[in-house]
């Protein structure tokens, strides 16, 4: 009797099997033949699961959702100093403690590139904004009122500001990632969080 395929499973491995290759040589190698030669699968079974590489991109950038969702909840600590829960949570998006999460980071940016040159992948790259927005809105929503930031600020303006700060300190530790380890990442998002707030 033939083995029962788990879905969910196969479509895991393509996609890591994606993910290292965009890792290592870029988007236009990630062909549909070269990640299954990647995944060790033949091309009908990549092409089954993901008939089109438009396909394979998006479900790729969900599983990174996903992981940045998962590893949000796994550090908030509610018994902690919120100023300490803001850092570890924007560390969580500007990662830099295993190779996996730089990797992470390296194929966002790079799909965030490739994105703009794209017509059809428009819609993830601006989701992707809207989520990274969100996300500093709820970070400075969080120290405003826990008493942090004290001053009249516009969350709007202030939550744009921190968004281009994250993306310029993910962007710097990918590019230069030798000048960038988990302290000094920490440090960066330490001192820039003591110039928006009343805390020293």
């Amino acid at each position: 009797m033939p083995k029962k395929i788990d879905h969910a499973e196969r479509k895991n491995q393509i996609v890591e099997a994606m993910f290292r290759i965009i890792h290592h040589s870029g988007f236009e190698k990630a062909t549909s033949r070269e990640i299954a030669k990647e995944a060790g699968l033949s091309l009908g079974s990549v092409q089954y699961f993901f008939p089109k590489q438009k396909d394979i991109y998006m479900v790729a950038m969900d599983v990174i959702y996903q992981r940045f969702e998962e590893r949000m909840q796994k550090v908030m600590q509610k018994d902690q100093d919120v100023f300490e829960n803001a850092i570890r949570m924007i560390k969580q998006i500007v990662q830099a403690n295993t190779e996996e999460e730089r990797m992470e980071n390296d194929i966002w940016m790079k799909f965030s590139v490739m994105a703009t040159m794209n017509p059809e992948y428009h819609e993830t790259k601006d989701k992707s904004r809207e989520v990274n927005l969100n996300f500093a809105k709820d970070v400075l929503r969080m120290l405003h009122t826990e008493g942090y930031i004290k001053k009249l600020i516009s969350i709007e303006d202030s939550a744009n500001s921190l968004t281009i700060f994250i993306h310029g300190l993910v962007f710097e530790s990918v590019i230069y990632a030798n000048l960038y380890d988990d302290h000094i990442i920490e440090k960066e998002i330490r001192e820039y969080l003591r110039r928006i707030c009343n805390y020293n």
